[in-house]
Formats: structure tokens, sequence, C-alpha cells
């Protein structure tokens, strides 16, 4: 992935940083009720755009997935730039929080459901389809 002209290159963390920000997204989660539609398009229902809303909203507000994502993150770099609180502190930065961490997530938490997805059919495409 390129950002601004540079290569995201993000390495996966060990077992344990994987597992806790795993956990961390699971408990976030918990309890929101999420209704994923076969794709995502223009056509979903407000019902399943304010369940997505409220989902991804209970990722991004929770201060455990943010310590979590860091400690992902420790062997990411864009370019010759390490991926850490500092690299945020630049203002022009910010902008790329979000994507950098969804490609952080992509690394450490998909290999654990790799197997599970392709277990549930239907499932899987839909998150594969999140995924990209």
């Amino acid at each position: 992935m390129q950002i601004n002209g540079k290569e995201l290159k993000i390495t996966p963390a060990g077992f344990q940083d994987a597992l806790a920000l795993q956990k961390a997204i699971g408990r976030a989660l918990r309890g929101n009720k999420l209704n994923l539609p076969e794709s995502l398009s223009a056509d979903m229902s407000m019902t399943e755009i304010t369940g997505l809303i409220d989902a991804i909203l209970s990722v991004a507000v929770s201060d455990e997935i943010t310590d979590c994502l860091f400690a992902c993150s420790a062997r990411a770099m864009l370019g010759s730039d390490k991926i850490d609180r500092d690299f945020f502190e630049k203002v022009e930065n910010r902008e790329h929080f979000y994507p950098i961490m969804i490609e952080v997530i992509k690394v450490n938490v998909g290999p654990f459901f790799k197997a599970l997805i392709s277990k549930f059919g239907g499932l899987g495409q839909v998150i594969a389809s999140i995924q990209k």
C-alpha cells in the first residue's frame, strides 16, 4: 500500500500483541447489533448503516484498542518513518491514522480468522469484502 508516495510496510506483531488486539476488538464489538449486508453498498438500510457506524465507533473510541494498535505497529514503517505515537504528532500525518491502523488490523487479526471464515461460506465473503 502506498500513502503519499511512500510504501507502507506492516510486519506482523508477536503472537501476544496480535492476540491482545484481537481480544480488544472483540470486547469493543460485543453487544453491538451489527447486521452485515451481503456487500457494502449504497443499498444498505438505515439499520445496517447505524449498526456499522456503532461498531466502527466502538472500536475507534477504545483506548485499549489504541494501545494494542501501537503495540502491533511497532515494526511498521511508512517509507523511512516508524509508525508510532510520535509519527502522528505531526498534524499532516493524522489523516493517515485510520488507513494505516486498518492495515495493522488486517495483518495482525486477519490470520486468526482465516481458517474459521472459510468454514462459514457467505460470512466469509462478507468479511473478505470488509477486509478489502
